[in-house]
């Protein structure tokens, strides 16, 4: 069995906003053994049923294929929660442009540009 460093083990940390919008700030490296525990959080939110759902990407020190088909299932939910990835960095940038899945997400550059799009986009 090897050992994983405690730097690089995935973690999420969920965050509240001073709007109804929820945060989900994704830690470390998201690989096939990490998708279970993204999925239970992703469920638990959007059961939630929150206006919008940020995954605040700018701690993912990794994210491989497994990562981003959790981020597609969420993105189908059934109570229509749209998803924001914020902060993906450029090798996650890379995965979503070689993939053709960016389009089908929100990506802004940080937490404050999601919010603001949540301002601009989410009636209320």
């Amino acid at each position: 069995m090897s050992e994983q460093d405690p730097g690089t083990a995935f973690h999420i940390t969920s965050l509240r906003t001073p709007t109804p919008a929820r945060i989900l700030r994704l830690h470390g490296e998201l690989d096939y053994d990490a998708g279970p525990s993204l999925r239970r959080a992703l469920i638990s939110e959007i059961e939630a049923q929150p206006p919008l759902l940020i995954l605040d990407l700018s701690d993912l020190q990794f994210c491989d294929s497994s990562g981003l088909n959790e981020f597609l299932g969420a993105r189908r939910n059934r109570h229509d929660v749209p998803l924001v990835l914020a902060a993906p960095s450029l090798q996650l940038r890379r995965i979503l442009e070689v993939t053709q899945t960016a389009r089908l997400f929100v990506v802004t550059e940080s937490i404050s540009a999601a919010l603001a799009y949540y301002e601009l986009n989410i009636p209320g």
